[in-house]
């Protein structure tokens, strides 16, 4: 099966806006950082067709080109669509092209590691759909599925496990949720910060 895997990503000096903890150049450096480590792992993965990042950043296309990455923009004159838009329309264009699988990774993963990647990928083999929620199991941090999909995400929604969930079951469709501390690790706020950071001095 041919397998992607799919980053959304918005423009760096937009990211990370709920770390007011950071200057704004602090968080442009850490969302790259963030960024290029999983897509590094996702280059090393060899179950993988390719990766495309799907963004609306000059800045993302520019390193997710110089690592091999193929570039999705978003559609010029058109509202900026919330994350489950862009993530249909990453998946939409995946099908299109071709791929029988793919594999959504959110782009503030540190503590990732390969391992994860290969987990999940091999679950995709027996299910329908395998999730990873974050540590709190409210969001979604990973979400493996074939391709054409049977369903809209839910990403950007607060409760997109519960709602990956359940439009899985609505669709009769196998489902394998994937828990690990590198997939459920994502830095949000200041606290997820200072968790990572435990040394960094920060007035919040």
């Amino acid at each position: 099966m041919n397998t992607w895997a799919v980053v959304p990503v918005k423009s760096f000096a937009r990211a990370k806006t709920r770390l007011g903890n950071l200057s704004p150049a602090e968080r442009v450096e850490l969302a790259e950082s963030f960024f290029d480590h999983v897509v590094s792992l996702l280059g090393q993965s060899r179950e993988l067709g390719g990766i495309l990042v799907a963004t609306n950043g000059d800045d993302v296309a520019a390193l997710a080109s110089h690592r091999n990455c193929s570039v999705l923009r978003d559609t010029v004159g058109r509202p900026e669509p919330g994350l489950s838009g862009v993530v249909d329309a990453a998946l939409t264009h995946l099908a299109t092209a071709g791929a029988g699988a793919a594999v959504v990774l959110m782009a503030d993963l540190p503590t990732l590691a390969g391992d994860d990647i290969d987990r999940l990928i091999t679950a995709m083999r027996q299910y329908d759909v395998v999730l990873a929620p974050d540590r709190h199991e409210r969001g979604t941090n990973a979400l493996g599925l074939d391709l054409p999909s049977r369903m809209p995400t839910c990403f950007g929604r607060e409760d997109s496990f519960s709602c990956h969930l359940g439009r899985s079951w609505q669709h009769q469709l196998r489902v394998w949720v994937e828990r690990s501390p590198g997939l459920a690790f994502d830095v949000d706020v200041p606290a997820d910060y200072r968790e990572l950071f435990p040394r960094h001095k920060s007035s919040s």
